[in-house]
């Protein structure tokens, strides 16, 4: 049976949603995944400049702000469902994805966007991935391994997966491997750093997108590299994953500091940290590269790959053998969105979407908080979810 279920994300920089359609066939860790469209919807300029504002912003918060939020999400839906030529009734369920970032000055509740979401379209909407994996002991990422091995899987070809977030990630798909082969880890800072960077260097004047245009301008100050090399976090073993404040406000201030200790420019503090960034994801793969059967093709998706910069200093990390994930079926820039529509596949398989031995749980869990779609839809899902649940213990067999 084919199905197709809606992913939605919201971009690693908080300009929109990413939206994906999915043909998946197949059941559980069986599943063949399509992306068959995938729009990004820009969030209205107010709604913007909220979530990108600092923490410690005083900027009021429109009692509409919520609701903006959620039209956007609800648009980008519908977008790609028409791209995809499927109406909302055709569609078995729908995976949001929260956004991996601490900067936010408004922390957006997802609940009552994703039943906004379920309301306005009629699709039993799943979200909340990553709470079960943290109520058992893990810390929610990468929450998306199992899917991504879906997605990615090749009988014949290794595959390297680098996506340039919020934070850095990467996933090593072996060829020909079960889910419990694939391993990543999040090897260090990526978008949010940057993007904060550039917002409080410029007093939130400059958008994400001209990240790499400013770096590109700058010198790498190797004193200060040298000194962030020995940052705890990229000297653990993986895996692991960024902890919120691991380069957060403080980090930030104390970059700022050094910058003008040493006379320096914020062209060369963006170019520093974009330096740091790539060269976090190169140390960090060797891991996989030194294996026999390591990758023969590195991709990469997210945010960064808009990044000129950026792209080129991971490349050369690899002898500047990357491509997008495009070139294996899978947009760069929805990566996460098709990820989400995986995940609420996987659930409603039964199948466990977490991978204990990434994150840290204690066992493999059935992910996500159910929104129930209208009448019809919710009875399909309702149904089916009763069938391949049967046997509950099949809800550990990702683990």
């Amino acid at each position: 049976m084919v199905r197709t279920l809606l992913g939605l994300s919201v971009s690693s920089g908080l300009e929109g949603v990413d939206a994906t359609a999915v043909r998946v066939e197949g059941l559980g860790l069986d599943l063949t995944p399509r992306a068959v469209a995938a729009p990004r919807i820009a969030f209205p300029p107010a709604v913007r400049d909220i979530l990108r504002a600092p923490a410690t912003s005083p900027t009021p918060i429109p009692p509409e702000f919520l609701r903006a939020v959620a039209d956007t999400v609800v648009f980008a839906a519908r977008q790609a469902l028409s791209k995809a030529a499927v109406s909302p009734r055709d569609t078995f369920a729908a995976g949001i994805l929260e956004p991996n970032r601490t900067a936010a000055s408004v922390p957006i509740y997802w609940p009552e966007v994703a039943e906004r979401v379920a309301e306005q379209t009629g699709i039993t909407t799943l979200h909340g991935f990553a709470d079960r994996d943290r109520a058992t002991g893990g810390s929610g990422r990468p929450i998306t391994a199992a899917a991504d091995f879906l997605l990615f899987r090749d009988a014949a070809e290794s595959r390297l997966l680098i996506h340039l977030g919020a934070a850095a990630s990467v996933l090593f798909v072996p060829a020909g491997g079960t889910v419990s082969t694939a391993f990543g880890f999040e090897p260090g800072p990526g978008n949010q750093l940057l993007d904060a960077i550039l917002f409080n260097g410029t007093r939130g004047k400059e958008l994400p997108a001209s990240v790499g245009k400013h770096a590109v301008q700058g010198r790498c100050l190797e004193p200060l590299l040298a000194r962030w090399a020995e940052h705890p976090h990229l000297t653990r073993t993986p895996p692991k994953t960024v902890h919120a404040e691991a380069f957060g406000r403080s980090f930030l201030l104390a970059a700022f500091d050094a910058v003008r200790q040493l006379n320096a420019s914020l062209p060369d503090l963006l170019c520093t940290a974009t330096h740091l960034a790539a060269r976090a994801i190169g140390g960090g793969c060797r891991f996989a590269l030194m294996k026999p059967d390591g990758p023969r093709r590195v991709v990469l998706s997210g945010g960064g790959v808009r990044n000129g910069f950026l792209w080129q200093l991971v490349a050369k990390q690899f002898n500047d053998s990357v491509e997008r994930t495009e070139c294996v079926g899978v947009p760069a820039l929805s990566r996460n969105a098709a990820a989400a529509a995986v995940l609420a596949a996987l659930t409603c398989d039964g199948v466990a979407g977490n991978l204990p031995v990434l994150t840290g749980a204690t066992g493999g869990r059935l992910l996500g908080h159910i929104c129930p779609g209208d009448g019809r839809n919710w009875a399909r899902c309702a149904a089916w979810l009763a069938d391949q649940t049967g046997e509950y213990p099949r809800s550990n067999w990702a683990a």
